[in-house]
């Protein structure tokens, strides 16, 4: 075959394959209805998934009430690369603690609701601390790792992922409580009701960046409503300056029975958030106590006694 043989040979290949594509002129528009989303390809059980573990959500602190009834969340171990990130974790910064928190959420937990786009900023801002444990206990299966809180001036106990408390939010507030719509549903005498959301973690994270960016440009906030913000907005998705203001400019007209009850919450919501396990004493006795790892937060992924593996 000639140069020019050649030439009309690759034209005429050029032209085939154009005529199977449908072009867009003008105002036409392809119709898309069919074909499938990216979340909608993989329709895999993430407990089949190479390489992830599933973590039960009724064994969440939270028990599953407020996640979608066909959730699934799945974690995997740490890597080195993960772990020395974690390594350079300042722990006196709390945007920075938050930062790496999220940061082995992300790497290391998946979130599904099948057939619909979904991420791990879905998970509840209350279950985040139970879902790191997990990870942590899959990362050090031979046991390199042990995480201790003191409980006296003298004990100290071993840490698992199981004695994260469950959240109790009180059989008064319960009662509100809309298993359809996995949120309080409040409503008032004046004929207004009010949803309440377990903060997720996808909401809490982006109202730290508004809150970190305003004060970088020295722009006002109204520091009135942010408190109240991770249980007023359901979504992360979609959220803005300008949503989220939104939010704050309808917050002006609440009554001051919605304050009162709305307060009441946030209250309770505080006391909550922060994780607390459960053990039993010398006595058999069930006890409760805050945590406060020997060694830090930061202790949660780093050897327990590191100058104990060299020779």
């Amino acid at each position: 075959m000639n140069d020019k043989d050649q030439e009309k040979h690759l034209e005429k290949f050029v032209t085939d394959e154009e005529k199977k594509v449908e072009p867009v002129i003008g105002s036409k528009l392809v119709d898309t209805s069919n074909v499938q989303k990216p979340w909608e390809k993989e329709e895999i059980s993430l407990g089949n998934k190479i390489g992830w573990v599933p973590l039960p959500i009724k064994d969440l602190p939270t028990k599953g009430l407020f996640y979608p009834d066909n959730a699934e969340i799945a974690i995997k171990p740490a890597l080195t690369t993960e772990i020395r990130h974690w390594s350079t974790l300042e722990e006196t910064n709390y945007s920075s603690l938050d930062t790496m928190l999220n940061y082995m959420l992300e790497r290391c937990a998946t979130y599904k609701i099948p057939g619909a786009y979904s991420s791990w900023k879905d998970i509840c801002e209350i279950d985040r601390f139970y879902v790191l444990l997990a990870i942590r206990e899959i990362s050090f299966i031979s046991g390199e790792n042990q995480l201790q809180v003191k409980i006296s001036e003298t004990k100290k106990i071993d840490v698992t992922k199981d004695m994260v408390d469950f959240v109790n939010f009180g059989d008064e507030l319960m009662k509100y409580y809309d298993s359809d719509k996995k949120c309080f549903n409040l409503k008032f005498k004046s004929g207004k009701t009010i949803e309440v959301f377990i903060p997720t973690v996808g909401v809490t994270q982006f109202l730290k960046n508004y809150f970190n960016r305003k004060q970088a440009l020295e722009e006002s906030i109204d520091a009135d409503y942010m408190p109240y913000a991770p249980f007023l907005i359901k979504d992360w998705r979609g959220l803005s300056d300008s949503s989220y203001e939104n939010y704050v400019l309808e917050s002006n007209s609440w009554s001051k029975e919605e304050i009162s009850v709305l307060s009441y919450i946030k209250d309770l919501f505080a006391e909550t958030i922060n994780p607390v396990i459960r053990y039993i004493d010398d006595g058999g006795a069930e006890k409760f106590s805050p945590v406060n790892f020997q060694g830090g937060i930061k202790s949660l992924f780093l050897v327990s006694n590191p100058l104990g593996q060299l020779v």
